[in-house]
């Protein structure tokens, strides 16, 4: 039992470590494209350290509030379509990483309402139909926009559960199976089932991503 949980805390570590490091990157890496004039790629940078997120972890938060600035100095400059860019960015980073509930909620309504308009200034599209009333045409795309298509719950516990077995038990493979010290036998039957136990893991994931 003392080494299951060791491995499931190693396994868990390595994946909080691997999103810190990769978030911290994108920022660090958002705010130099930033400060180079290289605002498109600051947008897209921004978008990628946002869908690194763990509760409580801030760089999705500053993440969002960069996008946010830019989109305003974007419309300023009299350039929507770029504006409305890194609104889709924001609103669709936050979305990718909504799992039981929804991160960064203040961030998906802000770039929601500041989409519509923009969305309805939009010259080359006749969506929604340009027969309507502009209050009309509003409508529809708040109305597009709200709907979400929140992932099962269901579905998501279990992508949770298949990615904990992956991880452990390919772990478990190599702690329980391989050899501690050299010239001693691999344990076959222990490497396999952990092995099996890792596969079914990432089959569970596989479907839990398909269908939640």
């Amino acid at each position: 039992m003392r080494n299951t949980l060791l491995l499931l805390a190693f396994c868990g570590f390595a994946v909080v470590l691997r999103v810190t490091v990769s978030g911290l990157s994108e920022l660090r890496q958002a705010e130099a494209a930033e400060q180079a004039g290289d605002l498109h790629e600051a947008a897209i940078r921004y978008g990628r350290a946002i869908r690194m997120h763990l509760p409580g972890y801030p760089v999705p938060g500053r993440a969002g509030d960069r996008l946010l600035s830019l989109a305003t100095q974007q419309e300023a400059a009299g350039d929507t379509r770029e504006a409305r860019f890194c609104l889709e960015e924001l609103r669709s980073g936050f979305l990718s990483v909504r799992s039981l509930v929804q991160p960064g909620q203040r961030f998906v309504q802000e770039a929601e309402r500041r989409l519509v308009p923009l969305m309805l200034q939009d010259p080359r599209g006749n969506w929604p139909d340009r027969a309507l009333s502009d209050e009309q045409r509003a409508a529809v795309v708040a109305g597009v926009l709200a709907e979400r298509e929140d992932p099962s719950r269901f579905w998501v516990l279990v992508m949770g559960l298949g990615y904990g077995l992956w991880l452990g038990g390919a772990g478990a493979a190599i702690w329980r199976g391989l050899p501690d010290q050299s010239g001693e036998p691999v344990r076959w039957g222990v490497l396999g089932r952990w092995a099996g136990c890792s596969a079914l893991g990432y089959g569970l994931w596989l479907l839990g991503v398909t269908l939640a």
